[in-house]
């Protein structure tokens, strides 16, 4: 699933959609057979699995059929009541104004949900394993970003994608899906060249001698490494997502400050340094120049007030139809009632995910945001007081820059709606809550 996901058009189409549906839902069943330990799920944060509870059962609730008195007398509700009655079409309907979107909405929910709850039962070995099969996939996606930088519009490298040549976008449709997922691919692959760079110590700190034989070997996994973060790096800039970089470096930085710098000699710290200017170069070298015209003031502030223009009008919206949201998935059909003059053409989404969540989740969507914050910010701590190990523990902090990293970028876009970039957060989220079995 973590492979498949982004090689259609990240996920995004009815097709690869549909197959990812169907292998959670197999990879669910194998969830609810297993005899692994139900004391994993259990060990996670109460405001996590209310979370996921709420986000679950609210999208059904919303499928719920109601008497039409009741269902136009729900907020927000009246001038769609107003019309069906014109058209004489009056009867019991769900909450939800698009019931075949909230189903469609629903259901895309499957994988990554099915992804989540199965990372408890794996053994630390192929929790590593999956992060490898993960960063392999990202750097594979970097190199093609690349190499589509400095190819036409009409090159095969841009896979028939019709809005190409405005950045990198790998296997996507669009450059701040791709960035998106450069940004969460940089973190553990930081913890990973951390691994193979930083002096092994022992449980009481002091530093382990490797044996000659094995020198050749680790100085060509960490310059091959060190290329993966400088290809990762490049790629993130050929995106020309705003958010995207700005979300992605500052996870890099968090990350190499907490892994690395600390615990690293001056040589470690030289070689970091080295990483990032190797990226910097090779960006210069196949053309900075239009990122660097990207971040103009006017394009710049443009899109900012623009975005916080959809995100202000997603928010009043969805004060018209609290407490129970408009349904999951029909944030394109009802926001053509508050689209204004200065937000032309037809908008399926806010830009934003936690506006559109408000709007279409109503007091859920502002539950399972708050919880899920909540459940982050107690794993922090947790992660924090106790002595992270040398693979599994680094990965899991990575991880939860990663997380960090895909939040944060959602205020700017719709990520999370995106299958691709939902599963890969889904996953990392996974691997930040594992709590690793004796």
């Amino acid at each position: 699933m973590l492979v498949f996901a982004p090689l259609v058009r990240g996920g995004n189409r009815p097709l690869p959609l549909l197959v990812l549906e169907c292998l959670g839902l197999a990879l669910l069943v194998a969830v609810a057979a297993s005899r692994g330990p139900r004391e994993a799920w259990s060990a996670m944060p109460a405001t996590l699995r209310w979370g996921l509870a709420i986000l679950v059962a609210v999208p059904l609730v919303q499928l719920v059929p109601l008497p039409a008195s009741f269902w136009s007398a729900l907020p927000g509700h009246e001038p769609y009541a107003r019309v069906l009655g014109t058209a004489g079409l009056e009867g019991a309907r769900p909450i939800s104004l698009h019931p075949r979107a909230t189903e469609y909405a629903a259901l895309a929910l499957i994988p990554p949900l099915a992804i989540f709850l199965a990372m408890p039962l794996f053994g630390r070995r192929q929790v590593r394993t999956l992060l490898l099969v993960f960063v392999g996939l990202a750097v594979a996606e970097a190199v093609l970003g690349i190499l589509q930088t400095g190819a036409g519009r009409a090159s095969l490298l841009q896979l028939g994608n019709p809005h190409a040549g405005a950045g990198a976008t790998g296997t996507y449709v669009n450059r701040n899906h791709f960035a998106a997922l450069m940004a969460m691919a940089l973190p553990p692959l930081v913890a990973i060249w951390a691994a193979e760079t930083l002096p092994a110590r022992d449980a009481r700190g002091d530093l382990l001698r490797g044996h000659p034989r094995h020198d050749d070997a680790r100085l060509a996994r960490r310059i091959a490494w060190s290329i993966a973060v400088a290809l990762v790096l490049a790629a993130l800039l050929f995106s020309r997502s705003r958010a995207g970089i700005g979300c992605g470096l500052a996870a890099f930085g968090a990350t190499s400050l907490v892994l690395v710098w600390s615990a690293a000699t001056v040589p470690v710290r030289a070689a970091l340094g080295a990483v990032a200017a190797i990226a910097l170069l090779l960006a210069a070298y196949a053309g900075l120049t239009p990122i660097v015209e990207r971040f103009a003031p006017d394009p710049l502030s443009l899109g900012y007030e623009g975005r916080m223009r959809l995100a202000g009008a997603a928010l009043r919206a969805g004060l018209d139809f609290l407490p129970f949201g408009s349904g999951l998935g029909t944030f394109g059909d009802v926001f053509q009632r508050y689209q204004d003059e200065g937000l032309v053409g037809y908008i399926d989404h806010a830009h934003n995910d936690y506006a559109e969540a408000f709007l279409e989740l109503g007091v859920a969507g502002v539950a399972v945001i708050a919880l899920f914050a909540a459940a982050i910010l107690a794993r922090w701590a947790v992660l924090a007081r106790v002595a992270a190990s040398r693979s599994l523990g680094v990965l899991q902090v990575a991880a939860g820059f990663s997380v960090l990293a895909l939040a944060a970028h959602g205020v700017f876009d719709f990520n999370f709606h995106i299958p691709a970039n939902a599963i890969a957060f889904a996953f990392l989220a996974g691997v930040f809550f594992y709590e690793p079995r004796t």
